[in-house]
This record gives C-alpha cells, sequence and structure tokens, in this order.
C-alpha cells in the first residue's frame, strides 16, 4: 500500500484481524467512534478503517491522517492476518465466533457477489471452499477459520492483544465496548468515560448498522477489486455484511453431515492447541 507499513506501526495503532468475513463491523465502530465522535460522514466504513490488504487497491495512503487524528490518537486499520502475517508493533483486537455462524455468514456475503443464488450450495461451499483452507502459503492467502482461531488463541496473553467473543458482544455490548474503550487507550488518549462508551454503543448494534447500511457494504472493495477477479464492476452492489444480527443460526442452517465435518476440523486443528473439544467449551475457557 501506499506508504511504509514499519513506520505506520510505529505509531499509536490498533489493527483489527478478523477471519473472513462476519463480524468485523461490529468491531470496526467502537475504535472509529472513540477518535472521531461519532461522526458517520464517511462514504463507507473501510474510508477510514482502511484494509492493509487492499489499500493499496482502494488508492489509499496508510500514513494519512484519520478521523479525529491528532497527537497520541491511536490510528485504526483491519485486516485478515492470521498472527503469523499480521503486523506487530501495535495492539489487536481479535473476535472469535462460532464455526456454524461464520460459515453461514461468509456463504452470504458472497452470494450474489460471486456467484448467483442458487448456484452453489452452502454444503459445496463450505466443504470446496472454506474448509479446504489451512495455512496459508502467502501473504496473499487467508488462514482457515480455524487456523486464524489458533493462532490467535496462543497469543491470548500477550499484553497488546485483546481477544473477545462475538457473542458476548450480542449479549453485553456495552460491556465488550467498554473493554476495548480501556484496551486502545493512550496516556493521551482516555476512551473509557461512559459517555464515550455509551455513543460507541450505539453506533455499533445491529440496528445502527442496518439503518446506515450503506456505509457497510464494502463498496471500496467491490469497486476496486471485481474487474481484476474477472466479475463485472458493479457485481455485489446490491448487497452488504449486515444480516440478522443473531448468534445460533448456523446450526440450524447446516446438514448433519457439514456439522460434523466442521466439528471434525475443530478436533484437528483447535482441540490439540486449546484442550476444548467445542466452540462452546472455547468460550467457558477463561482466556
Amino acid at each position: 500500500a501506499t506508504g511504509n507499513l514499519k513506520n505506520i506501526l510505529i505509531l499509536s495503532c490498533v489493527v483489527l484481524p478478523s477471519v473472513p468475513v462476519p463480524q468485523l463491523h461490529v468491531l470496526d465502530m467502537p475504535p472509529t467512534s472513540f477518535g472521531s465522535g461519532g461522526d458517520m460522514s464517511f462514504e463507507e466504513i473501510s474510508e477510514v478503517v482502511p484494509w492493509l490488504e487492499l489499500a493499496f487497491d482502494q488508492g489509499q495512503d496508510l500514513e494519512a491522517p484519520q478521523y479525529g487524528d491528532s497527537e497520541g490518537m491511536p490510528r485504526i486499520f483491519k485486516t485478515h492476518a492470521w498472527a503469523g502475517h499480521c503486523p506487530t508493533g501495535c495492539k489487536k483486537v481479535v473476535v472469535f465466533r462460532d464455526p456454524m455462524d461464520v460459515v453461514l455468514s461468509f456463504y452470504k456475503f458472497f452470494e450474489n457477489w460471486f456467484f448467483d443464488e442458487g448456484t452453489i450450495s452452502l454444503e459445496d461451499f463450505a466443504q470446496e471452499f472454506w474448509l479446504a483452507r489451512g495455512v496459508p502459503e502467502s501473504k496473499m492467502n487467508n488462514a482457515s477459520y480455524f487456523v486464524h482461531l489458533v493462532s490467535w488463541y496462543e497469543k491470548r496473553n500477550e499484553d497488546d492483544v485483546l481477544i473477545l467473543f462475538f457473542e458476548d458482544m450480542k449479549d453485553d455490548l456495552e460491556r465488550e465496548v467498554g473493554k476495548i474503550a480501556k484496551f486502545i487507550s493512550t496516556d493521551k488518549h482516555d476512551f473509557t468515560a461512559p459517555e464515550i462508551i455509551k455513543g460507541a454503543t450505539e453506533r455499533s448494534t445491529y440496528q445502527f448498522m442496518k439503518d446506515n447500511e450503506g456505509k457497510f457494504d464494502e463498496k471500496l472493495s467491490k469497486l476496486s477489486r471485481n474487474e481484476p477477479c474477472g466479475l463485472p464492476k458493479d457485481a455485489g452492489m446490491g448487497g452488504g455484511k449486515i444480516k440478522e444480527g443473531k448468534s445460533g443460526k448456523g446450526k440450524l442452517s447446516l446438514s448433519n453431515d457439514l456439522r460434523a465435518a466442521i466439528h471434525a476440523k475443530w478436533i484437528e486443528v483447535v482441540t490439540p492447541i486449546t484442550g476444548c473439544e467445542t466452540y462452546a467449551e472455547l468460550r467457558e475457557k477463561e482466556l
């Protein structure tokens, strides 16, 4: 991307690493609100929380001032990098989510963008694409959900890593926003005042983002990457990321065989590292 990433990370910086694709915007909004005071004049969220991987394609200068930029203000970036490829020298806020919900959300995100509705089944998408991923061979590839999760789990005790659960954000968003506020506050910028947390929480709710869906629809990514990916320039422009904002739907939508395949992959990749045989067990574990 335009600018030197090593120079950027000398500054006070927060990176939001997320497995593709489902929970990122609920993570984008709290730090964006902290720094901007709730300014929503941006065209699309990636304009103010740049993708490290896509900044070059979108013509973004990673060293350019961000919303609310002032001395010592944390600068916010997002990425799909696993821990092995994530920049160092910055704070990282990571959100885990149930794999059953992740695969369903990822499928819905690609539907009517990379493929027309009804042309690829959820089963085929999961088995041939989502479950087929593993350890990325280069920085141009994403890690699988499972490799991504364990890579960050292994960093859980590091001072510059905060791990949250998507389901906890659904259960008590203000509490979790408060954790983010405390974690990214600096000596010069304290975001823990109740009114700051309250405002950031309001702008991070499902309903707020659904009401402002056009600001969270990845239009900048689509406009910059559709044609290089062999898609029409306007592919996917009618859909966004903000779906139903619920947890647990994946288990109801996936076949028994697919749930079994996901569980088998969890046992293969996640259990040896975490000691947890299910995602529910991981949520109960003290991280």
